[in-house]
């Protein structure tokens, strides 16, 4: 899991690193007392609603036809909602989300599997390093749903509650527009899939993802 969210961090700071580094060049400034340094000038509080979409893999193992065991990958897309508090340059906030998601593949004993929906309710604690630049981590209750299909009569889908987490990015573009690049990981417990070989499955579930809030 560390190393998976260090990777996560990693491919996040990249896509971002251009965005960050303009940052630097258009902070708001507040003119100090003499002898004082600068004090930066920012606003993340309140309701947000966004968009969000990008890509996952998946790892499935069966109890006991270890032979099912895949990878799925895919794309996904969907959308979240959520309200930021602001202390000086620390953000804290609650936030949900829903994907549509397409992680699907069919394992060398002939199951085709595919996790079509990913959920969360998280909390987010972040760092404001510039007025445009936040970076965040986040965990919370996951949720997925995952389908089945062994051949006919051999067919179940099935509803994962467990836990997620991860970090991201967050650059303000504009006073209420918002870009992010964002990790997640969920891991769900072992899960009884009874219509197909009568077996339960333990599933893990990787995302990295782009989004874009409005800000209220």
């Amino acid at each position: 899991m560390r190393a998976k969210l260090w990777c996560g961090i990693g491919l996040l700071a990249s896509i971002v690193a251009g965005a960050g580094c303009a940052a630097a060049a258009d902070l708001a400034v507040k003119a100090p007392p003499p002898g004082l340094a600068p004090v930066y000038l920012s606003d993340w509080a309140g309701f947000y609603i966004g968009i969000n979409g990008g890509g996952g893999w998946a790892e499935t193992k069966f109890d006991f036809f270890t032979g099912n065991n895949a990878k799925p990958t895919g794309g996904l897309i969907g959308g979240h909602a959520g309200y930021n508090w602001q202390y000086g340059s620390v953000v804290a906030g609650l936030e949900v989300d829903f994907d549509g998601a397409d992680l699907k593949k069919t394992d060398a004993g002939g199951v085709e599997q595919k996790t079509n929906e990913l959920a969360s309710a998280r909390g987010r604690v972040g760092y404001v390093f510039f007025p445009s630049l936040l970076a965040y981590g986040t965990a919370g209750a996951g949720w997925g749903h995952t389908e089945f299909n062994a051949g006919p009569g051999f067919t179940d889908g099935i509803s994962q509650f467990g836990w997620t987490a991860g970090a991201g990015l967050e650059y303000k573009l504009v006073d209420h527009v918002l870009l992010r690049a964002e990790y997640l990981h969920y891991d769900f417990p072992r899960t009884s899939v009874p219509n197909v070989f009568g077996d339960s499955v333990k599933e893990t579930v990787d995302v990295v993802r782009g989004g874009l809030s409005w800000k209220f």
